[in-house]
């Protein structure tokens, strides 16, 4: 397996091949180009996929998508002058306390001309009173392929009045950067908590990871897939717990848009992107919660993950979030006596993680 990740990562690096090295066009390229010329016009692409594509991919701003625009994702294109998305922060450091809670934004866990825009960058929210105060590790969402940490200023605070210190950090996005560019980023977030979160009043043997949507996504395969965590010196182990809210469980049941943006229309990638492969006994404690009102397919694979961890004698635990869908649950967990926090806090507290 290490093996595999290292050739996946070899492949990311080295530089795009030109016409006259190989023929054969990026699997985007060949999965949409209608008219067989080798290139991607508007009319070619999804429309769900298409201003993404176009936005970070269009380096001549003509319309067109050539191969060689196209087979930059995942060779860091967005690093070579490309437009990269950005939230609402102006990426200089800024503290302020409110409440009691201290807010320490713009943190830099990773570093290098990929990580432009603040993607390399985290926010804490620390409570108020002696630390060290558990930990939470929390993914934005936001497809893989937007979204940024500027969507958690409200819920990272919520959590901190609890008593939890929230580390909300940004990573690389799709198509700029596709998979593994996302849970590599995940991972560094990870060991940048676990070297420096005491120096915020964190307890680095207790931290959790969670995160909605794609971001309970990134919160399960980090739990699940030790390769990222080893690359940085540490391991599953070093997860107290994990609460993926309404995450992609099997990538394979994603849409073709996403296939597309994210993991480069490769089956391969897009099956080890997949956290339920990666069912095993001794993973951390794990809390599924998915929305009861989210899509057929999106219920479907979360309950399928919690029954084949379950059959695999994983300590896991199923929650449905009631009268939820998958976009209103996270402006739900900003009120008080919101269900999913409580759960959530209920199974921190039975796993070493009370305040």
């Amino acid at each position: 397996m290490i093996r595999a990740f290292t050739s996946v990562l070899s492949l990311a690096l080295l530089p795009a091949p030109s016409p006259a090295q190989t023929d054969t066009p990026p699997p985007l390229v060949a999965a949409l180009d209608a008219d067989a010329d080798g290139t991607l016009t508007a009319s070619e692409l999804p429309a769900q996929a298409r201003r993404v594509l176009l936005f970070a991919l269009d380096a001549d701003d003509n319309g067109i998508l050539s191969a060689g625009e196209v087979d930059t994702i995942g060779r860091g294109g967005a690093g070579r002058g490309r437009k990269t998305r950005r939230g609402p922060d102006n990426w200089d450091f800024a503290e302020d306390t409110t409440n009691g809670i201290r807010i320490v934004r713009n943190l830099e866990y990773a570093t290098g001309p990929e990580y432009a825009g603040g993607r390399g960058k985290l926010d804490v929210y620390i409570p108020s009173g002696d630390g060290p105060h558990p930990v939470i590790l929390f993914f934005h969402g936001g497809g893989l392929y937007n979204g940024d940490k500027a969507t958690l200023t409200e819920l990272g605070p919520r959590f901190a009045s609890l008593g939890y210190l929230v580390a909300a950090p940004n990573y690389r996005l799709s198509p700029e950067y596709a998979y593994p560019a996302y849970i590599e980023d995940a991972a560094l977030a990870f060991r940048w908590a676990w070297d420096h979160i005491r120096d915020y009043g964190g307890d680095p043997e207790r931290i959790a990871v969670s995160g909605g949507s794609a971001g309970g996504h990134i919160a399960a395969l980090l739990s699940v897939d030790g390769r990222y965590l080893e690359a940085r010196g540490l391991g599953l182990r070093h997860i107290r717990a994990s609460l993926p809210i309404t995450g992609l469980m099997n990538a394979e049941r994603a849409g073709r848009e996403r296939h597309l943006l994210t993991w480069r229309a490769d089956p391969e990638l897009v099956r080890e992107a997949s956290p339920i492969r990666y069912v095993a006994p001794d993973l951390p404690p794990m809390l599924i919660t998915v929305a009861d009102g989210d899509t057929e397919t999106r219920r479907t694979q979360n309950v399928e993950m919690f029954e084949a961890m379950e059959a695999a004698g994983a300590e896991v635990e199923f929650e449905w979030l009631v009268d939820r869908t998958h976009n209103s649950i996270l402006p739900n967990m900003i009120r008080e006596g919101d269900r999913t926090v409580e759960l959530l806090l209920d199974f921190l507290r039975r796993h070493g993680m009370a305040p």
